[in-house]
């Protein structure tokens, strides 16, 4: 059975170093946001959700919602997005509207 980083990407989903258009060990110059999931495999398809995701200093990806993700597990591609990233975005959308309130109503 080949290795996880070794199956070929999902119908409709890249693997992510053949999307960022960079040096295989440097991220790329400018703060890209990417839509990354697990590969199927990984983890259970409950935790395969789309994180918006950008790329750290340590060629680390973090998320939206402060979770690390090791590159070589992940691949870009689109589906059930994390709920977490998307509360963050819009805020960061919209930071001085009065109407938008967290889930504490504040």
């Amino acid at each position: 059975m080949p290795a996880f980083h070794d199956r070929q990407p999902e119908p409709g989903t890249v693997a992510l170093p053949e999307m960022v258009d960079a040096d295989r060990g440097r991220p790329p110059p400018e703060p890209t946001v990417l839509n990354v999931r697990y590969r199927a495999g990984i983890v259970g398809e409950r935790a395969r959700v789309v994180h918006a995701a950008t790329w750290t200093p340590r060629d680390v990806l973090i998320t939206l919602c402060g979770m690390p993700l090791d590159p070589s597990l992940v691949e870009e591609s689109t589906g059930m997005p994390c709920m977490r990233c998307i509360r963050i975005a819009a805020r960061r959308a919209r930071p001085n509207d009065p109407d938008q309130r967290g889930i504490d109503g504040g």
